[in-house]
């Protein structure tokens, strides 16, 4: 048991123990190499995980729409998640730090480690990932909420948008309307003003021809009188 506790103390799974002074039991060579693999798979598997960043504010303007870039730690918590004492999550960096060994043998092996740690078990772990996706799925319908929420509450807007634009356009033709009667009006007093003028016009012409012949033909009598009684000029 104490290579199998060395496999855990290489996986950063468990707190390192004192070191035993009785030899460990089994192929050496076989516990040491896979020693080796899980501290290696675990080196490698340390580097900081990148959230994604938040997504930038303004995408809905009231209603609160999809939440991006939160932390599988902060969906648990807001679901209410109880931290487990063994989390799945540990058992997936164990098997990744196994992953070199056959399906079988790693099953053996992680089974041998639950069988010699009595602080955690299987059933704990099964029973830690069973709730990590029911509240991974329940975060997903509040997820598929929120978003119709924003679909809805942008359906609405879009309706009143419409119904106020037909509203002001209604009031707009009615004023268009009521302009066009007016030009019409206008239009209508203009020509019959300009047609009196015009009228008048033509009838001070006439009256101007008129007068001139009679006037004309007056002169001409006088004219004719005169030379009559006029001695001719010597």
């Amino acid at each position: 048991m104490a290579s199998l506790k060395k496999i855990l103390e290489a996986a950063r799974l468990i707190e390192p123990a004192e070191p035993a002074h009785a030899p460990a039991v089994g192929d050496d060579a076989d516990i040491d190499a896979i020693i080796r693999r899980a501290a290696q798979a675990e080196a490698a598997g340390s580097a900081p995980v990148e959230t994604a960043e938040p997504a930038a504010p303004g995408a809905a303007a009231d209603a609160v729409g999809v939440e991006e870039g939160l932390s599988f730690a902060d969906i648990f918590g807001r679901q209410g998640v109880s931290e487990a004492q063994f989390p799945i999550e540990r058992l997936l960096k164990l098997v990744e730090g196994l992953r070199t060994l056959d399906p079988a043998t790693r099953r053996a092996a992680i089974s041998a480690m639950d069988i010699a740690d009595e602080t955690w078990s299987m059933d704990q772990v099964l029973a830690d990932a069973d709730a990590k996706m029911a509240a991974l799925r329940g975060h997903q319908r509040q997820m598929q909420g929120a978003a119709d929420a924003v679909v809805q509450a942008n359906r609405e807007r879009v309706a009143a948008l419409e119904t106020s634009r037909d509203s002001r356009l209604a009031e707009l033709r009615q004023q268009i309307a009521g302009l066009e009667a007016q030009i019409q009006d206008a239009v209508g007093t203009t020509a019959a003003d300009v047609a009196k003028l015009q009228s008048e016009s033509e009838s001070n012409k006439a009256a101007l021809l008129r007068e001139t012949q009679r006037i004309d033909a007056h002169i001409l009598n006088l004219q004719e009188l005169v030379a009559q009684f006029r001695p001719p000029v010597k």
